[in-house]
């Protein structure tokens, strides 16, 4: 279904590693834009809900994840088609699994003119694990990674997914990396700059 479309609406969906300060950042961004049209989804709300329920990533786990998507997906595409700015986190590898589920993202602004923007964030090592060791983050009611050695085994074995749309022009894609290993202001001002939104402050 397609509703009104906006070309001021986009989805910006920040993809990385734990650690990355994904969240912190869009976080940022949101307090930049109009509280009215802005959205912010961090996928731990997502997850977590599953995570109480089946907590052992085993099919039962996976096929609930994508059921919960699905609603959630459609009316952030409704909102973007809108008008809204859809600030988004997202941690999927170069695997056959995340390409699924990364379709699913680009499912939402296929056949409109609302366009994505996936952007990669890319963290010094050892800025990522002290990022993951933070109290902060230790502390957090989401289940976030917070143990190094299995961050370390994830970036040692997997790499961010680099996605390409399906080439047939249904989709506005726009691929971008971001040097997230500063500090959270430079970052923030990159990524206002590289969606487009440096003229909404």
């Amino acid at each position: 279904m397609l509703y009104k479309q906006s070309s001021s609406g986009r989805i910006v969906v920040l993809n990385g590693f734990p650690g990355a300060g994904k969240f912190t950042i869009l976080k940022h961004i949101k307090e930049l834009l109009p509280a009215n049209k802005t959205r912010l989804l961090d996928n731990h709300l997502l997850i977590d809900p599953v995570q109480a329920i089946y907590p052992d990533r085993s099919s039962e786990h996976h096929e609930l994840r994508r059921k919960l998507r699905e609603p959630v997906f459609e009316a952030l595409s409704k909102l973007a088609q809108e008008g809204h700015v859809v600030l988004m986190t997202a941690c999927l590898a170069d695997d056959d699994w995340d390409a699924a589920l990364f379709q699913e993202h680009l499912a939402m602004v296929r056949g409109t003119d609302v366009p994505l923007f996936w952007i990669n964030t890319h963290c010094n090592q050892a800025v990522l694990e002290q990022r993951v060791r933070s109290p902060e983050r230790c502390q957090s009611a989401k289940t976030k990674l917070t143990n190094v050695g299995v961050l370390q085994e994830l970036v040692r074995k997997h790499r961010l997914i680099q996605p390409c749309d399906s080439g047939d022009g249904s989709a506005r894609l726009v691929v971008e990396s971001l040097d997230v290993s500063g500090e959270i202001e430079m970052s923030v001002s990159r990524l206002m700059g590289i969606v487009g939104l440096a003229q909404s402050i």
